[in-house]
């Protein structure tokens, strides 16, 4: 498996890779990509291009609306692919098949829920002194790094890019 970075597949900077273990067995069923810190430095430097200096870029630029039609789409796409990612996370995290479909279940509705309120967000207007308003706007803070932990890694996935 290689990274995504930039819109593209690319191998570890290393050229290293790790294995993927079934907790269940303790065996290997493939093999991830070990990322070192260039591999991280050209994504977080990728993800800011894309977002634009001031919001301008690639991704900057796309509108709530049509942010919240791509998460609609993902949880489309999960949906449809649910057996096989139950399948994955069952062996990934030595969970159940049971509580993995829960799982991708629960990932589904995390991008169906903030597909839309991905338009809703909104700022305050409050009256300050005589004359004077203040105004508070919800606006985006940058490029952010995620840690996902092993035991719920679909559902915080869904939270933190939904």
């Amino acid at each position: 498996m290689q990274h995504f970075i930039g819109n593209a597949r690319q191998h570890p900077s290393g050229g290293q890779h790790i294995p993927v273990l079934d907790p269940s067995t303790g065996e290997a069923f493939g093999e991830i990509a070990r990322g070192s810190a260039a591999d991280i430095d050209q994504a977080v430097a990728a993800a800011r291009a894309s977002l634009g200096e001031r919001y301008d870029g690639p991704w900057g630029g796309v509108s709530a609306a049509a942010r919240g039609r791509l998460l609609q789409r993902f949880s489309v796409a999960v949906t449809a692919h649910a057996d096989e990612l139950a399948q994955l996370e069952a062996q990934d995290t030595g969970k159940s098949l049971k509580t993995a479909r829960a799982d991708v279940s629960a990932l589904a509705r995390y991008f169906e829920f903030y597909a839309g309120a991905a338009d809703k967000l909104h700022g305050q207007t409050l009256p300050y002194e005589p004359g004077y308003l203040v105004a508070t706007v919800r606006e985006p803070h940058g490029v952010t790094g995620h840690i996902i932990p092993w035991n719920y890694p679909m559902q915080i996935f869904g939270r933190t890019v939904g």
